[in-house]
């Protein structure tokens, strides 16, 4: 299913908004997004948690439609609506059949352009925001990734929690909420983008009709400061089931030449059912039920991290093998097996990945985003196969450093429970 360079369009509006599509003839859905760069790392301390208070508010009720009809709007033609918060970025997208391309592009003009953002709203929301925090509190397996965040970068935005605090989401007023939304929502900070069974030009003319009167002047770039990884160990006691562990070492950015090496590492390390993780500590040794690595990767940082649930009574066994990887990753490296392997599986998952036009639009908007340009299918595979073993080698040496280890735990241990080789 490979693409076809012309089935990539981009389009700069008058205003500064950018374009992009991807036309798929094969399928009848239709996803489109708008992606705008902000969210809570551009937040000052005292607005934290401003930017997902937003993304819920601008669906309580516009000058056109209440939050009833335009969820009514979107039930009655099968589509999907909804929106998310990162650190970096924030998305309201939208999922339909072709024939509705009109009424999504509607809906999400109609819900970025105006919204009502009244008080009664905004207290109201405020208390769903509230449960939310609540149910991250009583979800460790998430909780520990806040608290990780937080260990490792202190003091910088990236560490604080998209979700704010509450005493500080209390605060926030409409005149602050509609003041940060205008500063922020500006059009060369929109991206829209579009997958799916859509004309590129027909997409064009539905948002240049739409946002034609959408202009707030040209918004300064934001000021990044780039974070430095905090090593050390962090254990928070909780009267818990299961010890939620996350062990983290500094990563690569999200555009760093280096990126496919990493991807190539985490998959090997524990990115999938035959990882060394996945099958010392749970196949072989039974410690976990859930036990993997991931990375998270920003503009100008990263972290490489390995995450374990376990019984308290497991949990230095756990630990002890998370070392024991480690060590042995820098001491013998990988296998060309195991590149292989996690070559394949990347390969694969990328061409799964083209069945969802949600999916290519998520590829779409990031790509623009991060290099304002389009990475074809084909040229992802070639870089994934062009990363040779040294490429790997340097990076494990790099990135696998144990002064520069970070774990924080979650629940009923304290550092007696630490296995010997880290109870310095």
């Amino acid at each position: 299913m490979a693409e076809r360079p012309e089935a990539y369009r981009k389009t700069v509006l008058p205003g500064g908004i950018r374009v992009v599509t991807e036309a798929l003839a094969h399928v009848r859905s239709v996803a489109v997004g708008i992606w705008v760069e902000t969210g809570s790392r551009v937040e000052p301390v005292e607005r934290g948690g401003i930017s997902h208070l937003i993304e819920h508010l601008v669906f309580k009720g516009t000058e056109n439609r209440s939050a009833e009809e335009i969820a009514r709007a979107i039930d009655s033609v099968g589509g999907q609506l909804d929106a998310f918060t990162a650190k970096e970025h924030t998305c309201f997208y939208v999922s339909v059949l072709d024939e509705h391309l009109e009424l999504a592009t509607d809906l999400l003009a109609d819900v970025l352009l105006r919204s009502r953002f009244a008080a009664d709203d905004i207290e109201r929301e405020k208390a769903v925001v509230f449960q939310e925090m609540k149910m991250v509190e009583d979800t460790p397996d998430d909780l520990v990734h806040d608290l990780f965040a937080e260990r490792v970068w202190p003091g910088h935005p990236l560490g604080r929690p998209i979700l704010g605090r509450r005493e500080v989401v209390e605060a926030l007023d409409r005149p602050t909420i509609l003041g940060h939304f205008r500063e922020e929502y500006t059009p060369g900070r929109v991206v829209v983008a579009v997958a799916g069974h859509a004309e590129h030009e027909r997409v064009v003319d539905c948002f240049a009709r739409r946002f034609e009167d959408f202009s707030r002047g040209t918004a300064p770039p934001h000021p990044m400061e780039a974070p430095t990884l905090q090593p050390g160990i962090h254990m928070h006691s909780r009267p818990l089931e299961q010890v939620q562990v996350v062990m983290g070492f500094p990563g690569v950015s999200d555009t760093a030449p280096e990126r496919y090496a990493l991807y190539l590492l985490n998959d090997i390390v524990g990115g999938s059912m035959s990882s060394r993780l996945f099958q010392e500590v749970r196949e072989r040794q039974g410690l976990v039920y859930s036990v993997h690595s991931g990375t998270q990767q920003y503009r100008d940082t990263g972290i490489l991290y390995f995450y374990a649930g376990t019984d308290p009574a497991n949990f230095g066994k756990v630990l002890k093998a998370f070392v024991r990887e480690v060590r042995a990753l820098k001491k013998d490296g990988v296998t060309a097996e195991e590149l292989r392997r996690a070559k394949d599986h990347l390969k694969g998952n990328l061409l799964l990945s083209l069945e969802s036009s949600s999916s290519r639009m998520n590829r779409l908007a990031k790509q623009e985003l991060r290099f304002g340009a389009f990475h074809s299918i084909e040229n992802m595979l070639e870089e994934i196969d062009a990363v040779p073993p040294e490429a790997v080698e340097a990076l494990i040496h790099r990135v696998l450093d144990e002064e520069q280890m970070a774990l924080v735990t979650l629940g009923p241990v304290d550092k007696r429970n630490l296995p010997r080789e880290m109870a310095a």
